[in-house]
């Protein structure tokens, strides 16, 4: 009996305190590789990930790079795409967060159930799931927009007669980001949770994987951001929630960006 009241208010404690009844605004799916009774998630990046540094690399005091900021209003759960449209307008390109999806440079799957009322779609890390445009949309991963801005950049080298090398810096620590690539004026794509705060799992937001038939939960309050500087006390982010250069304590971005499996992209052009 205890064990079941204990189970009851699990389930209470996760459905409480979610912005958008199982998809918060702006949120993407959890990447950390876990296992519980009813769900598993796991990363496969799909490029050679940064090399962790051996030793603490030196930095700037503060930094601030001038990134092109866009609101993810017209793509309420969107933020991923609306993130890499901003790093893209950096780099001299004019897309909108939608047109990775209309111009096919990354794919979105819906969540579909079945005749048991069970749930079934894609795998976040190399799809988008739901539709960015509306409040029941969910988001992806790193490895998603990795393949997308491959896509999208890869056939402009030649056109351009410029190489992009797409960074996986999954695992890295923000300061060793900072250190090499913000302080260097390369913004960086990453993962963290909307308005810094914690992030938390809804059992119900869960489907199964159609390729793989696993079980993928989703870590609700989500958020994707550009991280484009720092100083002494804070990062600054282009926030598609809030505004360009925004500022969150080091400490708290850090906790929320290790929640999220500590996701990160660098696009470096040579």
């Amino acid at each position: 009996m205890k064990k079941f009241i204990l189970f009851l208010a699990l389930i209470l404690l996760t459905s409480c305190g979610n912005k958008n009844s199982g998809n918060p605004l702006g949120s993407a799916l959890v990447t950390t590789a876990t296992q519980s009774a009813t769900a598993t998630t796991k990363i496969q990046p799909t490029t050679q990930p940064a090399t962790k540094f051996t030793s603490k690399p030196k930095m700037k005091k503060n930094m601030l790079i001038d990134v092109p900021y866009y609101s993810q209003h017209d793509y309420p759960t969107g933020c991923e795409l609306v993130s890499t449209s901003m790093l893209l307008a950096f780099l001299g390109f004019d897309i909108k967060a939608g047109e990775l999806l209309e111009k096919g440079y990354l794919n979105a799957v819906d969540i579909t159930e079945d005749s048991k009322n069970r749930k079934h779609g894609g795998d976040p890390d190399k799809v988008f799931i739901g539709n960015p445009e509306k409040n029941t949309g969910y988001g992806c991963y790193s490895g998603a927009i990795i393949y997308a801005l491959n896509k999208y950049l890869k056939p402009r080298e030649y056109i351009l007669d410029k190489k992009y090398d797409i960074i996986d810096l999954n695992g890295i620590e923000l300061e060793e980001i900072c250190a090499e690539y913000i302080s260097k004026g390369v913004p960086v794509i990453m993962w963290a949770s909307i308005d810094m705060k914690p992030t938390f799992i809804n059992l119900s937001n869960s489907w199964i994987i159609d390729k793989t038939g696993e079980r993928y939960l989703w870590k609700s309050n989500e958020h994707c951001l550009v991280l484009v500087g720092y100083d002494e006390e804070y990062y600054y982010f282009n926030d598609p929630l809030a505004e360009k250069d925004t500022p969150y304590l080091k400490r708290l971005a850090e906790r929320r960006y290790g929640e999220m499996g500590m996701q990160a992209i660098a696009v470096i052009e040579n």
